[in-house]
């Protein structure tokens, strides 16, 4: 019998195993450290989410719930699972219950690594949407860099996705515009 892989909500108990993912997947730039992260399990629209199997945490997904979309912050599986469907089987069973639009950041599609990234999401139903975004710093020593949003479930314009993105740079930010 296959068991259906889905994200739960973390409860703190998880945060440790929750930050050693996020902390081995993801560049200094593109995460904060660790008090800073622990500091979002206060905020209410803050949702950090884990897969867990015997008790062990294997993949997380941290998003920012607002009132019309999802902004996706952070997704990674375990060293130990990615290659093997669990990231896209988790993501499926995410989306299928979601009622909302989702956007989430990758990288310009410039090398193998961020073509196949890409890739990635279009098999999943996003889209990516050709005009730049600029990530905010995550810690006060970065610089803000170049991105795409990709969304679900359908293409967006440059336009309308700026209204989107007043609420992210506010919210995960800190940024007005």
């Amino acid at each position: 019998m296959h068991n259906i892989k889905e994200f739960i909500d973390m409860n703190e108990n998880d945060f440790d195993s929750f930050f050693n993912i996020l902390d081995n997947s993801f560049p200094k730039s593109e995460k904060r450290d660790y008090p800073s992260q622990k500091n979002l399990l206060s905020i209410s629209n803050y949702r950090p989410f884990v897969f867990k199997e015997n008790d062990e945490v294997l993949a997380l997904m941290a998003v920012w719930e607002f009132d019309d979309f999802i902004y996706v912050e952070h997704l990674a599986v375990d060293s130990k699972l990615r290659g093997k469907g669990v990231g896209s089987e988790l993501i499926k069973n995410y989306l299928n219950r979601c009622d909302k639009r989702v956007f989430l950041e990758v990288e310009p599609p410039n090398c193998e690594i961020s073509k196949k990234r890409v890739s990635f999401y279009e098999k999943l139903g996003f889209s990516f949407n050709d005009f730049y975004y600029l990530q905010q710093p995550l810690n006060p020593d970065d610089s803000p860099f170049r991105l795409n949003i990709m969304s679900y479930p359908e293409a967006i314009g440059e336009r309308e996705f700026d209204t989107y993105k007043k609420d992210i740079y506010r919210d995960v930010y800190g940024v007005e515009l």
